[in-house]
């Protein structure tokens, strides 16, 4: 199932698992008073740029419908009901997708694409999306603190990514996100940074948003 696995890059993401849950739960509980265990349930779920689909099997997990897309297929887990992992570039995936969804993931995925990509991306989101539906997003913000820890020091010095995992060029401002969004019908819920701790390899939100932070976006 594995073609290019490279532990060192999938490593943090799924140090982040725990965090992204925690986000979601925090805004779920602000939009709909629900805990996001009773919020979750029988909905349809989209990944895009789900990696391993380990952080979408834990929502399958939950009797959700969930489906995974990513051009790399290093895949964990297997097909079964209610649960699907594609190895499809987002573009082809969308051209001939037909369903909609309840809730999108896009998670450390807006900042490897070029500048046509992802107006193309925000340009077809909303088309995917029932009524009420959320669309939760992590990614990396621009500025030069940013591309010191994302790139000088994550990747150069402590190791901790492949070289050229990033390129500062594609890091997006929460200001860009806001644009994207409300130049294709969607609303900004929140914003919400994101800090890491490299001595406990681990993830907690946090105030600030120079360089890791989510987004949440409604239609």
């Amino acid at each position: 199932m594995m073609q290019n696995y490279n532990y060192k890059y999938y490593e943090p993401l799924e140090q982040m698992i725990a965090v992204r849950h925690q986000y979601m739960s925090k805004i779920i509980k602000k939009i709909t008073h629900s805990n996001i265990y009773d919020y979750l349930k029988n909905k349809k779920i989209l990944d895009i740029g789900c990696g391993t689909g380990e952080f979408l099997k834990n929502y399958h997990d939950l009797d959700n419908q969930c489906l995974g897309i990513d051009i790399q297929q290093n895949f964990k887990f297997k097909n079964k009901i209610g649960f699907t992992l594609k190895n499809t570039d987002f573009k082809n995936f969308i051209k001939k997708n037909k369903k909609k969804f309840d809730i999108i993931f896009i998670f450390e995925f807006l900042e490897h694409l070029s500048f046509a990509d992802r107006e193309f991306l925000f340009k077809n989101l909303f088309k995917l999306l029932n009524t009420n539906s959320l669309i939760f997003i992590s990614t990396l913000n621009k500025n030069i603190i940013s591309k010191f820890l994302a790139i000088d020091v994550a990747e150069k010095y402590l190791k901790l990514l492949p070289k050229n995992t990033h390129d500062d060029k594609y890091f997006l401002k929460p200001s860009e996100i806001q644009n994207l969004a409300n130049n294709n019908r969607l609303h900004l819920v929140d914003v919400s940074g994101m800090a890491y701790n490299p001595l406990f390899k681990s993830f907690k939100l946090s105030k600030i948003d120079l360089v890791n932070y989510f987004v949440t976006l409604r239609n």
